[in-house]
């Protein structure tokens, strides 16, 4: 990071646990199979982190983002990957599918 954004980071860190809602991160990970019993185990990448959850009224012009979607903001510094499309996000029990990053 630069001067400021160590100075600021963790003061936006903060706001954001003490103004947003726990949630977690998913990403599936390579399917394993056991040639023993014939079983096919999935697993994933949970990452525990807080976020801003905000509500779209309005669609975007670009089509990607349409009404009833939701834009989440994490810290930076609370990601151990950076999400991609395909990811999920579990935010009380409720699944959301990450469409854009």
């Amino acid at each position: 990071m630069n001067r400021i954004g160590d100075t600021v980071g963790p003061m936006v860190a903060g706001l954001i646990r003490r103004a947003g809602a726990a949630m977690t991160l998913r990403r599936a990970g390579v399917p394993s199979y056991d040639p023993q019993t014939g079983d096919v185990s999935e697993t994933t990448l949970d990452i525990a982190l807080f976020g801003v959850i905000d509500e779209v009224e309005t669609g975007h012009t670009d089509g990607v983002v349409r009404r009833g979607d939701r834009v989440v903001t994490v810290a930076a510094r609370d990601l151990q990957i950076d999400p991609a499309p395909g990811d999920e996000l579990v935010i009380a029990g409720n699944i959301h599918r990450i469409v854009s990053d």
